[in-house]
């Protein structure tokens, strides 16, 4: 077998020889080619032991359709020896692909079932390559299927590839522990072997001024939100009911700590109920200072739904200051009032119109009314790509992205599916519908951007709330991120040149 049109570069070598020699986890930019080095180390490895296999596993069809494709195209008999293996697929016939196959590319999920069944077995895997890697923490099935390679394969080689391994040196530990790795390879946009390869990124944070009658509706809920907030001071649950150094993660944390040991203990209920209406309001804040009116109408008519269910909501919905936050809501509906930033958004796109523009969202709600807001303007043509649990199959996912790709689309509306791994080509401006309090989303969604040609990427980001905690709370967690990595490499692979941080 040989590699067929391609061209590998100086750092794809550095990584690869790398990875010949030990358990290597690879942190690269998202588009500068990390399926190259799994390809460039598969075919190492085959010709080392050449009655081999490898196992490529990814988390979704779509992307191991995606790698396949690369391999098919990139090495002269994998069309032949390749074979696809997902949950769709019949375990019988799963089996036969198995064992008639050099090139496997599979879901964790279906490996692991396949395993523990007895339908195949790992010992003649001489490359495990383990893609989105950071996914490799808790009971995700990457660290059975690692454990599980380590222990009975005759000879293990593990890969494993990320744009991100996670934000916190215990996250990046616990991957590499997790996936028995003793290597890192780590390059980020201004490394010395990869700026080159990197075309220039212009990133433009628009900041967007709330109209008064939203700020006086986000007081309502603060106020709401803030008599709760000091019964759980009272508890002794909270340090301080200030809401700016409150997180809707210490509340969720919170909630399941307690939850855990409730038993009949009243006091305890009492407790959960009055986290769970926090959350709640808080959710209800974010959706105001951060989606808009729309998305916040929504969620209000699932909170009256849920009522008649559950404690927490009927307690909100009798609340006065929480009734009169509705009632403001309802009222600003009416007179159709939105959040400023769909103005901002559609102005943005105006001006880039013909362009291939990528605009993320966190709630398939905003997207649903970005999809009709832009598509009578002029040389835009919008779609929305969602999730399989919000109703799009991957198959639906695929043809999007082709269709994108060759412009039957040119402005993807994508909630965080659009974000992980999958390859979309040709973006040239990337909008931010808002932060996201993440560093690895946050470094995926710059990654879809300006690929080919140079990039620009808008972030809008609403002055004085949630979104502006969010933008800080991603800064830091990137620059601890690098921090950590350096840390990690250095003791690893011994002092070397430093990376340029954030």
């Amino acid at each position: 077998m040989e590699i067929v049109n391609l061209q590998p570069r100086l750092y794809q070598e550095k990584i690869f020889y790398t990875a010949t020699k030990d358990n290597t986890l690879v942190i690269l930019p998202t588009g500068m080619g990390k399926t190259a080095i799994a390809l460039m180390l598969a075919l190492y490895r085959l010709k080392n032991f050449p009655e081999s296999k490898i196992l490529f596993l990814a988390p979704t069809k779509p992307l191991c359709e995606q790698h396949m494709k690369t391999f098919e195209k990139h090495v002269d008999e994998a069309i032949d020896t390749s074979a696809l293996l997902i949950g769709s697929i019949k375990p019988d016939e799963r089996k036969k692909l198995w064992h008639r196959s050099i090139f496997i590319f599979a879901t964790p999920q279906t490996i692991t079932n396949d395993l523990i069944s007895g339908k195949l077995k790992l010992d003649d895997v001489s490359l495990m390559v383990v893609d989105e890697a950071h996914r490799a923490i808790g009971d995700y099935d990457y660290v059975f299927l690692a454990k599980a390679y380590i222990e009975h394969a005759k000879n293990p080689r593990i890969l494993a590839l990320t744009a991100s391994p996670g934000s916190n040196r215990a996250h990046i530990e616990s991957v590499r522990k997790n996936l028995f790795i003793t290597k890192l390879e780590i390059r980020e946009e201004e490394s010395e072997d990869v700026k080159s390869y990197v075309q220039k990124k212009i990133i433009e944070e628009i900041k967007i001024e709330l109209p008064e009658s939203i700020k006086e509706l986000k007081d309502l809920f603060e106020l709401s939100l803030k008599k709760r907030l000091n019964m759980l001071k009272n508890w002794q649950l909270i340090e301080s009911s200030d809401l700016s150094k409150l997180h809707k993660k210490d509340l969720l944390m919170l909630q399941t700590k307690i939850a855990m040991n409730i038993g009949k203990n009243y006091e305890k209920m009492m407790q959960v109920s009055v986290i769970a209406a926090c959350i709640k309001v808080y959710h209800c804040l974010e959706l105001l200072q951060t989606q808009g009116i729309s998305s916040l109408v929504n969620f209000l008519f699932t909170l009256k739904e849920q009522a008649s269910k559950t404690k927490a909501s009927r307690t909100l919905i009798e609340d006065t200051e929480f009734r009169e936050a509705m009632q403001r809501t309802f009222e600003l509906e009416e007179k159709k009032i939105e959040h400023p930033k769909f103005e901002a958004l559609k102005k943005l796109v105006e001006q880039n119109a013909g362009k291939k523009i990528i605009i993320f969202t966190n709630y398939r709600n905003t997207a649903d009314i970005l999809v009709p807001l832009l598509k009578n303007i002029k040389d835009v043509k919008p779609v929305k790509f969602i999730g399989q649990k919000s109703g799009l199959s991957q198959r639906e996912q695929s043809r999007i992205i082709k269709d994108f790709k060759y412009g039957d689309y040119n402005v993807l509306i994508a909630t965080s599916i659009g974000e992980e791994g999958l390859h979309i080509e040709n973006a040239d401006i990337g909008i931010f519908f808002e932060p996201v309090p993440s560093a690895l989303r946050s470094i995926q969604r710059r990654g879809r951007i300006g690929r080919v040609n140079i990039g620009r990427v808008y972030m809008l980001i609403t002055k004085d709330t949630i979104d502006e905690k969010y933008y800080w709370v991603a800064f830091h967690k990137e620059k601890n991120m690098h921090k950590a990595l350096n840390e990690i490499q250095e003791e690893l692979n011994g002092p070397q040149k430093r990376l340029t941080g954030f």
